[in-house]
């Protein structure tokens, strides 16, 4: 150790305790998970595809520290324990990113998915992180069984335990959350319905790649962090939430950042559609989640102005959406008419 005692940081949401530690090899950021959150096989072949894509693209990652006994993680008690370098730079907080950030992001994730389409995985590692030539989107078919599962008994029970929540702004950012949800879930699901069942090119993803984890140098992407949601999916997935994390609803940001991204990964139409659809699906269902951590998990919130943050965030891109899809209903009136 390099003589200062460890600092510790926010682990977010996902449950993980981070330090950042000072050694002799430079700064290091020490994370704890609880054992039974986590699946170790699942966790030591996402360590390995991370070392890969580092290896194969040059992608600043932060690659686990292994043990002299070749471990990148370390069991203790009811905790596993990695050691990674703590990577420079921070996360853009503006809120509207330059162009020349939005470019660097998605030419860096476009290097990602290029490297990750190449990972062979070890035979546990073939349940999390393979590649496949035509299969239906797994994510896409996940977000139509929750859709289909809020829109039952689920809303109902959400919705009756806002009404005695004692968090003012929560309760109200529910309710319009929930109003929207239904407004707009009709539509979503019938094009869920149709892709889900469309064979695509599948590969190991972020899925959980959005501004808050990637940190620039200026306008150099230094460092893309917090991996722990990668899969294998479409890699329309991440390119909908990084985007959508960056421009939301600035259609010449999507074009921008879309272009950016087939300098270097060509999509086809049927894919740049793919997009579209996990975005709109996502801006669906996100506020959902917190929903279910807060009413039905009763989850406490030691930073309500974050979550408050988010959830506003969430419902005017619902907003958004909400009003583009009475702007095609008024259309088809008009079209019917003649």
């Amino acid at each position: 150790m390099g003589g200062q005692p460890p600092v510790a940081v926010s682990g977010g949401f996902s449950g993980a305790q981070v330090w950042r530690v000072a050694t002799h090899s430079g700064p290091m950021a020490l994370r704890g998970t609880d054992r039974h959150a986590i699946t170790l096989d699942r966790v030591r072949e996402l360590h390995r595809l991370v070392e890969f894509v580092q290896n194969r693209s040059g992608v600043p990652l932060a690659v686990p520290v292994r043990s002299l006994a070749g471990e990148s993680l370390v069991v203790h008690g009811s905790f596993v324990w990695q050691l990674e370098p703590w990577l420079p730079g921070r996360a853009d907080v503006e809120p509207v990113v330059s162009r020349g950030r939005l470019t660097a992001a998605m030419t860096t994730l476009a290097r990602w998915h290029l490297a990750a389409a190449t990972f062979v995985p070890s035979a546990p590692g073939q349940a999390w992180f393979y590649s496949a030539a035509a299969q239906p989107s797994p994510g896409l078919n996940e977000r139509l069984a929750r859709l289909e599962l809020w829109q039952a008994d689920r809303s109902r029970h959400v919705r009756d335990v806002l009404e005695h929540s004692d968090w003012t702004e929560f309760r109200k950012l529910g309710r319009a959350i929930l109003d929207s949800f239904h407004r707009l879930a009709p539509e979503v699901a019938t094009r869920l319905k149709v892709a889900a069942r469309i064979p695509e090119r599948l590969q190991p993803c972020l899925r959980d790649v959005w501004r808050a984890h990637v940190l620039f140098t200026e306008d150099r992407v230094t460092g893309l962090i917090d991996l722990h949601a990668a899969r294998t999916d479409h890699v329309a997935t991440d390119l909908a939430r990084l985007l959508g994390s960056f421009v939301a609803d600035d259609r010449e940001g999507w074009a921008a950042g879309l272009a950016a991204y087939q300098t270097v990964h060509p999509l086809s139409v049927a894919e740049q559609a793919l997009v579209e659809l996990f975005d709109q699906s996502a801006v669906l269902l996100s506020g959902l989640t917190w929903l279910e951590w807060a009413c039905l998990e009763r989850r406490q919130f030691a930073d309500r102005e974050t979550v408050e943050s988010r959830l506003h965030e969430i419902w005017q891109r619902m907003r958004t959406a909400c009003a583009q899809a009475e702007g095609r209903g008024a259309s088809a009136i008009i079209l019917t008419s003649h």
